[in-house]
């Protein structure tokens, strides 16, 4: 399994910011046999016409899925039906990887492991970049928070891919969950894939974080033990990585006022939901 194909699967939709650097990632990787499957819904910039330049396969694809709600689970879960390597990796435009992360995952999959979860450092520009640094930074080895994604592709068939109901992260973590049910073994890799946030807005998170409350209720119904250590507010990785706090006081003052933004608008998000569920029901 060594020289098995590797499918890279890669949601976009008006990406060409983030997506040369990403594709240049891989084209440099150590390990050579990837195809890309780049799952496009309709870019309008220069997103195809940097694919094309580094020889990605396009895939025209736009799931039908409520206004506000996540299409990123089923344009995943499409990208791996149209794949074929013995193993799958999805991730996103505004990621960066090592150069040996490929080999280092195959590695993995070839000695005793099913799928990899593959840790995530940022960068970018401004106070809110180096705070989302500071809480990425806190999640390395927490398993509440970090989700895999590469996998045997026979074990993603096997357990059923994502669940395309959730969003906001449920669908990362309960595919997680699905393979600890199973049995299957999970790794996780010491090259660390980098998030490029580029010119990260405080509004920019509000929205997100609003967008994954009105999903969040999802996953915690499906999932209430692991849902709510996901989503629970007071995170012992914080405690336990109290020394980064210290280290970068200035960091720390603007990661807690970006988590409490965030929490306000996920719990927003929760609200709206919850409220237009009730009306539904009503009718």
């Amino acid at each position: 399994m060594n020289n098995s194909l590797v499918s890279i699967i890669i949601p976009t939709k008006n990406a060409g910011t983030f997506l040369e650097n990403c594709l240049k990632s891989i084209k440099i990787q150590t390990y050579k046999k990837i195809e890309v499957l780049i799952i496009d819904g309709n870019s309008q910039d220069q997103t195809l016409s940097i694919a094309k330049k580094y020889k990605a396969t396009v895939i025209q694809y736009n799931p039908h899925v409520p206004k506000g709600l996540f299409d990123a689970p089923h344009r995943r879960n499409y990208g791996v039906k149209k794949a074929k390597g013995a193993f799958v990796y999805y991730l996103d435009a505004d990621m960066e990887l090592p150069k040996g992360l490929i080999e280092e995952a195959v590695a993995f999959c070839t000695q005793k492991f099913d799928a990899v979860i593959l840790p995530e450092d940022s960068f970018g520009v401004g106070v809110w970049a180096r705070a989302k640094n500071l809480e990425r930074r806190c999640y390395w080895g927490d398993d509440t928070i970090e989700a895999p994604r590469f996998f045997k592709k026979s074990v993603w068939q096997k357990v059923g891919g994502l669940d395309e109901s959730l969003g906001g992260g449920g669908d990362d973590w309960d595919l997680h969950q699905k393979l600890l049910d199973k049995g299957y073994k999970i790794g996780r890799t010491k090259s660390i894939v980098m998030h490029n946030e580029g010119d990260l807005r405080l509004g920019k998170l509000f929205r997100k974080r609003y967008m994954y409350g009105k999903d969040s209720i999802k996953y915690v119904s499906k999932r209430p033990k692991a849902g709510v250590k996901s989503y629970i507010p007071f995170r012992q990785a914080y405690l336990k990585n109290w020394r980064l706090f210290v280290h970068r006081p200035e960091d720390t003052f603007f990661f807690i006022v970006m988590r409490s933004t965030e929490y306000f608008a996920g719990f927003s998000g929760i609200i709206v939901s919850a409220v237009k569920n009730e009306k539904l029901l009503e009718k």
